[in-house]
């Protein structure tokens, strides 16, 4: 016989499971938003999803690298596209950036800090070694930072970091003169597909590389200096071997980037070109080492 206070327990364990069960929905809607509309079908990208989304920042460079709920930043384009960088980083709902890396200090690369270190912690920083000529940006940008626990690295060879399943390693770096030839090259990678970004290095920093390392194969290139003829030459490509290429530049910017030699260099090696100017963000999918591509445009 069933007492009322076995009924009592009764009903409060089945309230106590609808109520974890609601909570439960309702996180689940709430966390789970349309993450990116990168093509014109609202293509859905999952939490689940491992990515690298090349932002359209117009002439300058931006990407995010995401899997398991952390994120990375390589640059952050000019101070005036900062709210498209903030858009794309509130659809993740992140409230940090793991790693922020500055490939060089132009403003084009770096400009977007203040804006976006006033809405997120950032917990580490890699950038070329910060010198009397770096800009005062690049200064306040590792002070901070430190000063509020985090930690500045030297984007020295060999450097590596995880972002979630993402392996992260500094291929090279030379502290010249020039500053587009001080960019940082970088390889991402996650189950055996590899992105090489390459900042703004132009030819001399490219065989300086070359000298270090030929393995630069890649599935994805990121191309340097927003396809400007100085840099992506022959040799680099040959090494490089890139199924897809990406080039950040703005619409009809006034350097006539991206060159008709490097698309054509390009073209040469059978590499599929992706263009933020005529594409807009540009997302690549890894899943089991399948590559799926979104396009906002």
């Amino acid at each position: 016989m069933t007492t009322k206070a076995d009924k009592k327990r009764i009903i409060t364990v089945i309230t106590a499971v609808l109520c974890i069960v609601v909570f439960i929905v309702l996180m689940f809607y709430l966390r789970i938003p349309d993450l990116f509309k990168a093509s014109q079908n609202g293509t859905k990208v999952s939490f689940d999803d491992d990515f690298i989304k090349f932002m359209d920042v117009g002439q300058g460079d931006g990407a995010i690298i995401y899997s398991d709920g952390y994120c990375a930043v390589i640059d952050l384009g000019e101070a005036t596209v900062s709210d498209e960088v903030l858009k794309d980083l509130a659809l993740l709902n992140v409230n940090q950036i793991d790693m922020l890396v500055i490939s060089h200090y132009h403003t084009d690369h770096i400009g977007g800090y203040k804006d976006v270190s006033e809405k997120y912690k950032i917990k580490n920083m890699i950038g070329p070694k910060i010198t009397d000529r770096s800009l005062k940006l690049a200064k306040t940008a590792r002070d901070e930072i430190v000063g509020d626990g985090g930690r500045f690295f030297e984007g020295i060879f060999g450097l590596n970091f995880t972002v979630g399943e993402w392996k992260i390693t500094v291929l090279g770096y030379y502290d010249n003169e020039d500053e587009n030839n001080r960019s940082i090259y970088l390889m991402a990678e996650i189950d055996g597909v590899k992105f090489l970004f390459t900042g703004d290095g132009e030819r001399e920093a490219e065989e300086k590389l070359l000298s270090r390392t030929k393995d630069i194969d890649c599935d994805v290139l990121k191309v340097a200096h927003h396809g400007s003829n100085t840099a992506s030459g022959y040799e680099f490509l040959e090494h490089a071997k890139p199924e897809y290429a990406v080039i950040s530049s703005g619409v009809g910017n006034d350097y006539g980037h991206p060159h008709s030699a490097t698309v054509k260099a390009l073209e040469k090696m059978n590499t599929e070109i992706y263009r933020t100017d005529t594409k807009g963000d540009i997302i690549f999918l890894v899943d089991g080492g399948e590559i799926k591509i979104e396009t906002e445009k």
